[in-house]
């Protein structure tokens, strides 16, 4: 073994690659649900449930806008720099998009997925070719 040690690491290409495709695609997870929170739920929870409540006869609950009003102005402190009005125009925006980001990750996760799945194939691969030859 001719190999110095220091210059020895057992990781190979394609496990580097596995590895980076994995992180890719836990990183695109999360900001896809991130973004359903901040867009679609968020809709879907203050136009659409909500009203159906209050209809209903129940009491008015938290929306996610009064969730969001009370995050962002109270407690990190941004009512010094913006007023009520201003954070729900761009609260509103917010929401648009997120749908459209949301979308967008969807597609982004499907895709990074088939990647990640591929890169596992290949180390496979690898791996049964090099425990073939021992």
């Amino acid at each position: 073994m001719s190999q110095e040690l220091e210059n020895y690491s057992s990781i190979t290409p394609i496990d580097d690659e596995l590895q980076g495709r994995f992180k890719i695609l836990r990183i695109v997870a999360f900001m896809r649900w991130i973004t359903l929170l901040a867009g679609p739920a968020a809709i879907l929870i203050d136009d659409y449930i909500q009203p159906w409540l209050l209809r209903g006869g129940y009491p008015s609950i938290l929306t996610m806008e009064d969730l969001s009003r009370f995050l962002f102005l109270e407690v990190l402190g941004i009512s010094t720099y913006i007023d009520e009005e201003q954070f729900l125009a761009i609260y509103h925006h917010v929401n648009i998009v997120s749908c459209f980001l949301f979308v967008v990750f969807v597609g982004w996760v499907l895709f990074a997925k088939k990647k990640a799945v591929i890169a596992a194939r290949d180390l496979t691969l690898m791996e049964q070719k090099m425990r073939g030859n021992i």
